[in-house]
């Protein structure tokens, strides 16, 4: 069976998709054949970010609906790492059901499974808690972040989630010094969510979002290895020196 795991925030901006895709990375590159699933209909991106807008025939919502095989909406990334992306328009119905379809279907056929679920707490990110078992809450240094990651924690908790870890993004461990940014003891006693990673800020992210290009990322690769060895089981250090 599949490690199915949401990565949802509360709020938007704070690098859901760019965590996901760079987890999705790791844990392929650690030999576990990894599905992403792209929930935010209407705004997806996962597919921009790894390359492969022009491979994409179908979405988890055709699947659904009977308009092909689950397979033919899966896109090869690489040999171990596949995205099903999320249909380009708004959803008018809820569809409550469709991804726990699509996990329920493929729970066998992967190691791991990520869905990278839409802002808020509205009905695309119930969708996804609904599929999953296990959640990554994700916020920024920021108060209004960490209000939405303590939110969605919540809801997590009351649709059912087993588990919820926090992995703070975009961390500048500097103006954290400074006092300009939350501290991570501040982001954790005001999500009361078990830290379980923190990935730097890295403009390299934000240069491949705007451009369109792959992912590329040199600075918060090692985070994101270290975090997937975590959710795997292993005993990695979480250390603030390690972001410098």
């Amino acid at each position: 069976m599949a490690n199915k795991t949401v990565i949802a925030s509360g709020k938007g901006g704070v690098g859901k998709t760019t965590l996901c895709a760079g987890l999705g990375r790791a844990f392929s590159g650690m030999g576990k054949k990894t599905l992403i699933i792209d929930c935010d209909a209407g705004l997806a991106g996962l597919d921009i970010l790894f390359g492969c807008s022009e491979s994409v025939n179908f979405t988890w919502l055709d699947a659904v609906l009977g308009r092909c095989d689950i397979k033919d909406s899966i896109t090869a990334i690489s040999e171990n790492l596949h995205l099903i992306p999320s249909p380009r328009l708004a959803l008018t119905e809820e569809y409550e059901d469709a991804l726990c379809t699509v996990t329920d279907i493929l729970d066998k056929e992967y190691d791991i499974i990520l869905c990278d679920a839409p802002a808020g707490l509205g009905r695309g990110v119930m969708r996804a808690l609904k599929a999953c078992d296990n959640c990554i809450v994700v916020a920024t240094a920021d108060e209004i972040s960490v209000k939405g990651a303590y939110s969605l924690q919540k809801t997590a908790e009351d649709n059912g989630i087993k588990q919820s870890r926090l992995v703070i993004n975009r961390y500048d461990l500097k103006a954290a010094y400074k006092g300009r940014l939350l501290t991570v003891d501040d982001i954790i006693d005001k999500t009361i969510v078990q830290l379980i990673g923190i990935v730097p800020e890295d403009k390299n992210i934000m240069y491949s979002s705007v451009s369109q290009k792959k992912l590329k990322t040199k600075k918060s690769d090692e985070a994101f290895i270290r975090i997937a060895k975590r959710i795997n089981g292993e005993q990695t250090p979480l250390l603030l020196s390690q972001l410098k």
